[in-house]
C-alpha cells in the first residue's frame, strides 16, 4: 500500500495552502465596497445625504481622463441634489510623469479652497502643461485663482500631501483599479468615458426609481 506521507503529500497541501489563501485574498476584496466615502471635504460635491455616490479614480495627465470630464460634469448638472461626487488620486506614473506633480498641486489649492478650481484648469489645459513646463505653468494656473503662492510653493514637498494621494492609490489598488478613469457609483465600477455615460447614466436611473 503507497504510503500517506512523503514529497507528493506536502507538494499537495502546499497547494492547497495557496489555492486557499488565493481564495481568501479573492473573497475579501470581493466583500469589500468598492468605494470608500472617505476623502478631504475639499475633494467632494454634494450633500454627504446624497443618496448616490460617484467615486472617481483619476490621474490629471491621462487623456482618457480628460475625456471623462465633460460626461462628469454633465451628470452633475442633471442630477443636481441626488449625487456627492468623491474624487480619488491614481496617477499613472509609469506613462505620465508629471501626473504626480499635478496631484500634489491640486492637494495644495485644496487646502485655499481652490481644489475644483485647479482640478479643472489641470484638465482643461491638459495639452498645454504634460511636459517640462508643467511646474511653471501649473503654478501659473495656481497664480491665477488668487491662492497665496508662498504657501502653496511651501505646501508641494510637504509629506502629508504624498501621504494623501498615496492612500488614495493603496485604495484603488485593493479595489482593483488598474486603468484611468475609473468610477464607483453606488459600489458598481464603470471605466472610461463612455462606460460613464452610458451605462452609468442607466444605473444612476434605476438607483433613483429604487428611491
Amino acid at each position: 500500500m503507497p504510503s500517506s506521507s512523503g514529497p507528493g503529500r506536502y507538494a499537495l497541501g502546499a497547494a492547497a495552502v495557496l489555492f486557499a489563501s488565493g481564495a481568501l485574498v479573492f473573497s475579501l476584496r470581493r466583500t469589500q465596497k468598492p468605494y470608500s466615502p472617505d476623502a478631504p471635504s475639499y475633494r467632494q460635491k454634494g450633500a454627504a445625504s446624497a443618496p448616490i455616490v460617484i467615486v472617481e479614480f483619476s490621474d490629471f495627465q491621462c487623456p482618457a481622463c480628460k475625456v471623462a470630464e465633460p460626461p462628469m460634469r454633465d451628470l452633475l448638472k442633471l442630477y443636481g441634489g441626488d449625487i456627492r461626487f468623491i474624487f480619488k488620486h491614481f496617477p499613472l506614473e509609469h506613462a505620465h510623469a508629471w501626473a504626480r506633480p499635478a496631484a500634489r498641486a491640486s492637494e495644495c489649492a485644496g487646502r485655499q479652497g481652490k481644489f475644483w478650481e485647479l482640478h479643472d484648469a489641470l484638465y482643461d489645459n491638459q495639452a498645454a502643461w504634460s511636459n517640462e513646463k508643467a511646474p511653471e505653468l501649473i503654478n501659473g494656473y495656481a497664480k491665477g485663482l488668487g491662492l497665496d503662492m508662498k504657501a502653496f510653493e511651501a505646501c508641494l514637498p510637504e509629506a502629508e500631501v504624498d501621504l494623501s494621494i498615496a492612500g488614495d492609490m493603496q485604495e484603488g489598488e485593493v479595489r482593483w483599479v488598474s486603468s484611468t478613469p475609473t468610477f464607483f457609483i453606488n459600489g458598481k465600477r464603470f471605466v472610461g468615458a463612455r462606460q460613464l455615460s452610458t451605462l452609468g447614466t442607466i444605473w444612476i436611473d434605476k438607483l433613483k426609481r429604487r428611491g
